[in-house]
């Protein structure tokens, strides 16, 4: 995988070839493909739009570091009871779509599998955990026998509880997604105490930034990177310092347009100056 290679997020809501080209026209080199849609993961038309896929990325010369895995189903406006792998009565179905995304992934040689699992309980000892658990372990296995990673993305939990539910599935193929600014959004630890806390699972960075909930608010804003509280170029030093070189993924969700476009060139520019910064040149 090359060095802290920056790229942003793809989505399937245009031909990957376009996508492609953007990213290569504001200076990025890789990607993290997001939620491959049912044309995609099945059947004889899944087969053709993969195959154009990989030629795209051949094309254009775009490294895919990661995959990550979401459900069409979900509501972010209730994510409490409808995100991830956690709502028991979609569990099974996901689980099983989740089990297509990563072997249709190893197809690309991807092996990062990237997703929020949902917002995990507090209480180790309650039945729901313990079944949560239970479900997960053989996803995780399956992965293992995939030489990939489970990357948990960050935001709705601490970084306490990510390390327990990683040492209670058990298997060494678990990792974390980092988002600092989902943990500012979810109002939960800083970025900088989950660095300390888990920083040796981090395995890939969304370059995101956001501030915390304001008074009365349940949850936090999104920002340009740079222009929030995660404190993002120290953050990005003390990851470095620590040893990370995996990938820089930006991501800004806010709609597509001019806007869009203009926070991505810019983040990109600002990755690109303190990887210099930090490398000496």
């Amino acid at each position: 995988m090359t060095e802290l290679g920056i790229g942003t997020m793809v989505r399937f809501n245009c031909p990957p070839a376009e996508s492609f080209k953007r990213l290569r026209d504001f200076g990025m080199n890789c990607c993290q493909l997001c939620a491959p849609p049912d044309n995609y993961l099945y059947g004889q038309e899944g087969k053709d739009n993969t195959r154009r896929l990989k030629e795209a990325l051949e094309e254009y010369n775009i490294e895919a570091t990661s995959l990550f895995i979401s459900w069409p189903d979900q509501s972010w406006t209730d994510h409490i009871y409808s995100i991830g792998l956690v709502p028991e009565h979609t569990r099974t179905a996901r689980l099983a779509r989740a089990c297509r995304s990563a072997d249709w992934g190893r197809e690309l040689g991807i092996v990062q599998i990237a997703s929020h699992v949902g917002a995990l309980p507090c209480d180790y000892e309650l039945s729901f955990w313990k079944n949560f658990v239970r479900d997960m372990r053989p996803f995780v296995k399956l992965l293992g026998a995939n030489d990939q990673i489970l990357a948990y993305e960050t935001g709705m939990e601490s970084s306490f509880t990510h390390k327990k539910l990683m040492e209670e599935i058990g298997e060494e193929n678990q990792a974390i997604n980092f988002d600092p600014a989902n943990l500012l959004i979810y109002n939960q630890e800083s970025p900088a105490d989950f660095i300390e806390n888990l920083g040796e699972r981090i395995i890939h960075v969304h370059c995101k930034d956001a501030c915390r909930p304001a008074y009365g608010e349940r949850m936090g804003r999104e920002t340009r990177l740079g222009d929030g509280e995660t404190n993002f170029k120290e953050l990005f030093r003390t990851l470095y310092a620590k040893g990370y070189r995996g990938p820089l993924t930006i991501e800004r969700e806010i709609p597509a347009g001019a806007e869009q476009d203009n926070d991505i060139v810019y983040a990109v520019k600002l990755l690109k100056e303190l990887k210099k910064e930090i490398k000496g040149e």
